[in-house]
């Protein structure tokens, strides 16, 4: 008698709720290879990154912080610039302590790293707050990712990640912005006194995240604004801790912006808050910066790598109700607002093309809200039958070899290994010299002295910071007195030689 054939092991509608997604989960042995070569590639792009800062010296507003610290003091100095220049409390107060505690000259390379270390810790953190990724492994594997595809992708890493002043004024914040959203989305109450314990807290960080930057000060608003709705809409228990940090945030914007020394310097920019002009270049600018961000080949194979090797590490969480379509729709919404806030904001504060180191903070924005809104997707489709995306091997075999070759040869890790082949390192050699020639002259005694000029500085590192002949130039004397001297001038071809000047 012939046996009927039982075909329920490969039948995909008598698997398990979800069993078709296993095979293609970040777990299994089956990608161990694919695994493996994406590890590789993270791992040879933060390496690239990393091995930069020994090569990255102080400039400009380090050298004038570390000095008017040192001489002021560092909440007097704070709260000199709080009424001369910038409403940036947070971002001058730590820019201060760093540059005046330590010796930047020295230890610059170390100070450089604390904040990517942090960033780091503060992705992993929201992570785990938002129960993303089934172990502590994966969710390092996940936040070291996303912090490679960001690095890679900087509109320009050397004016955040390789310049102190650069990167506490716009990573610091965003770093306590994540801190506030990993607290506001794990808490979950104990105690009415844990409750409140946890709104102080958390409200004194949104009050100290603010603080760092007026523009990421308002995107922060934005974002606790949509939280709030939605938690209101929910009935979410939270709702009242997402108000009262809201409420906190929008008072520490407001001591941000209503600063008189951001009155004075708004008045150097002429076009500053002409409509017309901030439409212009939302419009020229800001909306391609965008649309270039959206096509990036290293975001798009790492979006469509995490749909096809790691849709179980993203879905699998303890909510206490099922995603909704409104839920993805609120958070896409904040998002959206938020990026277009924040260029609004800043063309209509300066009138002029924003700088790369803003530019560089609303791309973290970017990506985050890219990431949240496609999570926020698997998961409002996890109960389906079949995953959102099935990859068969090949398929799988060209987006990792897309990604791996995306990251390692394109964008700034391609010009950061040519950098590291030859420009930084004779870049580093000169700076060091040139610090040595300003210590031994202050040392003997001499109240001014003459540099030569520098090779060409590596693409990666900032540009347009460097002595001038004058030696009144502000970068010029923030040099001399950090250094003990009364002036530092650039030779011309008429001087002589830096060491005929100084020895």
């Amino acid at each position: 008698m012939n046996r009927p054939i039982d075909n329920s092991d490969s039948s995909p509608k008598m698997l398990p709720e979800r069993a078709v997604a296993v095979p293609f989960d970040f777990d299994e042995r089956i990608l161990f290879w694919e695994k493996l070569l994406c590890i590789s590639a993270v791992t040879g792009v933060l390496v690239v990154a990393v091995t930069l800062f020994q090569y990255a010296h102080p400039l400009a507003d380090d050298f004038a912080r570390g000095y008017k610290g040192r001489v002021q003091g560092i909440v007097p100095a704070t709260i000199y610039e709080y009424f001369t220049w910038t409403g940036r409390w947070a971002a001058c107060g730590l820019s201060y302590f760093l540059t005046t505690t330590f010796d930047i000259v020295r230890f610059y390379p170390l100070l450089l790293t604390i904040i990517p270390l942090a960033l780091a810790a503060a992705v992993y953190l929201l992570l785990q707050a938002s129960e993303i990724g089934t172990t502590r492994w994966q969710r390092a594997a996940l936040a070291a990712g996303a912090l490679a595809v960001y690095w890679a992708g900087l509109p320009d890493p050397g004016d955040t990640f390789y310049w102190l002043t650069g990167s506490v004024d716009n990573v610091v914040g965003l770093v306590v912005s994540l801190l506030l959203l990993a607290g506001l989305i794990g808490f979950r109450a104990r105690t009415p006194f844990s409750s409140v314990a946890v709104g102080i807290g958390l409200s004194l960080l949104a009050v100290l995240a603010t603080g760092f930057h007026e523009v990421f000060g308002l995107i922060l608003c934005i974002v606790l604004a949509g939280g709030a709705l939605k938690a209101w809409l929910a009935g979410d228990p939270r709702r009242w801790l997402w108000t009262v940090c809201l409420a906190a945030a929008s008072i520490g914007f407001l001591i941000v912006y209503i600063a008189p020394g951001n009155a004075l310097r708004r008045a150097g920019f002429d076009l500053a808050g002409n409509l017309g002009v901030t439409l212009q270049f939302t419009v020229k600018q800001g909306i391609p910066n965008v649309v270039l961000w959206v096509i990036d080949i290293r975001l798009l194979a790492a979006t469509i790598l995490l749909l096809i090797l790691a849709p179980q590490s993203l879905i699998k969480h303890r909510a206490s109700r099922r995603v909704t379509s409104l839920d993805v729709l609120s958070v896409a919404l904040t998002w959206i607002i938020s990026i277009f806030a924040a260029f609004v904001a800043v063309y209509w504060a300066i009138g002029m093309n924003i700088p790369s180191r803003t530019l560089n903070g609303i791309y973290l924005i970017f990506l985050t809200g890219w990431f949240w809104v496609l999570i926020m997707l698997m998961r409002r489709f996890a109960e389906r039958d079949k995953p959102l995306v099935i990859a068969a091997p090949l398929l799988r075999r060209i987006a990792v070899a897309i990604f791996v070759v995306a990251m390692l040869l394109t964008g700034n890790t391609w010009q950061a290994l040519r950098d590291l082949g030859g420009a930084a390192p004779a870049y580093s050699a000169a700076m060091n010299t040139r610090h040595r020639l300003l210590a031994a002259a202050a040392a003997r005694g001499e109240q001014d002295a003459t540099v030569g000029p520098l090779p060409e500085k590596p693409k990666s590192f900032i540009q347009y910071y460097e002595l001038r002949q004058d030696p009144e130039y502000w970068e010029n004397w923030s040099v001399a007195h950090y250094f003990g001297l009364n002036t530092v001038r650039m030779s011309g071809k008429s001087d002589k030689s830096p060491k005929e000047v100084n020895e």
